[in-house]
């Protein structure tokens, strides 16, 4: 279908507005996202915002230091 999320809110707003016997599980099914989003939309016209993921740790962190430290001592280092 290609809706935006605030159009996606706006059809299921309008869906049971239209049809108060329309159940959530049916309007769910109907737009093919899950009944959560459809509580969603019925409680409030907008969208939550999304959430921004918190950046994990890489592998290389704990290592980070001796690593930079290493390349400072090889770049004072004679030519090979």
């Amino acid at each position: 279908m290609g809706l935006s999320r605030t159009e996606l809110f706006a059809a299921i707003r309008r869906d049971k507005r239209l049809d108060p016997e329309l159940s959530q599980r049916a309007l769910a099914e109907k737009y093919g996202v899950h009944r959560r989003t459809v509580r969603q939309a019925l409680l409030s016209a907008v969208p939550p915002p999304r959430k921004k993921p918190v950046p994990r740790a890489t592998v290389l962190d704990p290592a980070k230091p001796w690593i930079d430290a290493m390349l400072r001592e090889d770049a004072s280092a004679p030519r090979k």
